[in-house]
């Protein structure tokens, strides 16, 4: 025997089939192919054609655009309604309402009270309407309460990552993310500059190109915060809560052995930076801008390298299994020794200093 909750699950899949979508996702890519259509239309530029993290961003944006048009509505109806509304109802409305039973001549004896009990009856739901807009009230201070306490919050938390205690900092960092949970639109790009600068602050330079692939004398791997810092900051739900004038600019700095598995370093400016022996497995690195970095040894198994520039780079003994590289620009890289490079690469994504697997190291006067 078939019980209540099993027959209407049974009814939504008839439904779903009847309307030709096996399931409710089906209904969400209808409707986001539909948003996709009407965005092409409006700016000219295919939705698809977008990096994910864009994407992301403008979904952001739109619902807090359409949330702020929903609230003024709603404000400039509830203004409309008791500026207009309400005196109306006062002076009208018993005669709208209860007209049928009101005898203008009978009012001074009877029907009178009729009106009075009326009106008295709007004079306490204008009561309720002004309850109602304390509720409101309440409602906004406690936004700007909860907006301090952040604040606090963040203070702490940046006091905490000038400790000379590795571990007092990553507790700094992780307090960070936390907050960043708890409200992105108020701190994510305030966290970003922040921890960027942090990074910055805490890691070598890339040692000039002549000391080898590796820089001469500098660590191989990152030290512990750093590395939460830089998994904070890479962090694909976060990123879209940052500005787009927060960029991910980590230039010329020695990052070897950094664990960025799954990050999104989408439009991240890495020119000169040292990222030997780094895990960057199924990250995003589109549009990235790794002009002259070192990726020597690195794992870029299934990364995103889609428009990536990557003009100048050694990826000498890199893992290159899976990594998508279309549209990269391979000009003057050194892809000597590369595992799993199969990809066909269209015109224009090498050139004659390129180094391809298969062919031998060149110097450069042979390339002159």
């Amino acid at each position: 025997m078939t019980s209540k909750s099993g027959r209407v699950r049974n009814r939504t899949v008839r439904y779903w089939h009847v309307a030709g979508m096996k399931t409710p996702h089906a209904l969400r890519q209808v409707l986001a192919g539909i948003y996709a259509r009407h965005f092409q239309a409006r700016y000219g530029v295919p939705w698809n054609s977008l990096p994910r993290l864009q994407q992301r961003r403008i979904r952001i944006n739109q619902k807090a655009h359409n949330r702020r048009q929903i609230g003024q509505a709603l404000a400039v109806v509830g203004v409309t309604a008791i500026l207009v509304g309400l005196p109306w109802l006062v002076w009208r409305g018993p005669y709208v309402i209860d007209g049928e039973y009101l005898d203008r001549s009978e009012l001074a004896k009877g029907s009178a009270a009729l009106v009075t009990g009326l009106r008295t009856a709007i004079v306490a739901c204008t009561a309720a309407l002004g309850a109602g807009l304390a509720l409101l009230y309440t409602a906004r201070t406690y936004r700007l309460t909860r907006r301090g306490q952040i604040t606090d919050r963040f203070t702490k938390a940046l006091e905490r990552l000038g400790s000379e205690q590795q571990y007092v900092r990553i507790g700094g960092i992780l307090a960070m993310e936390q907050i960043l949970q708890d409200a992105p639109e108020q701190a994510a790009t305030d966290a970003a500059t922040v921890l960027r600068h942090f990074v910055r602050d805490r890691v070598p330079r890339a040692a000039p190109t002549s000391t080898g692939p590796d820089g001469s004398g500098l660590p191989q791997e990152l030290a512990a915060d750093v590395q939460t810092a830089l998994t904070f900051l890479t962090r694909a739900d976060l990123r879209p809560h940052v500005s787009i004038r927060e960029g991910l600019a980590l230039s010329d700095l020695h990052l070897a052995g950094a664990l960025l598995s799954h990050a999104d370093l989408t439009e991240a400016f890495l020119k000169g930076a040292t990222l030997t022996g780094a895990y960057l497995g199924e990250a995003t690195l589109a549009r990235a801008y790794l002009r002259e970095t070192r990726l020597a040894g690195a794992d870029l198994t299934g990364a995103n390298l889609r428009g990536a520039t990557l003009a100048g780079a050694d990826l000498t003994g890199a893992d290159l299994t899976g990594a998508d590289l279309t549209g990269t620009d391979l000009r003057g890289a050194n892809l000597s020794d590369v595992r799993g490079f199969t990809q066909p690469l269209a015109e224009g994504q090498t050139d004659e200093g390129t180094i391809l697997p298969s062919e031998p190291r060149r110097t450069p006067d042979e390339l002159a």
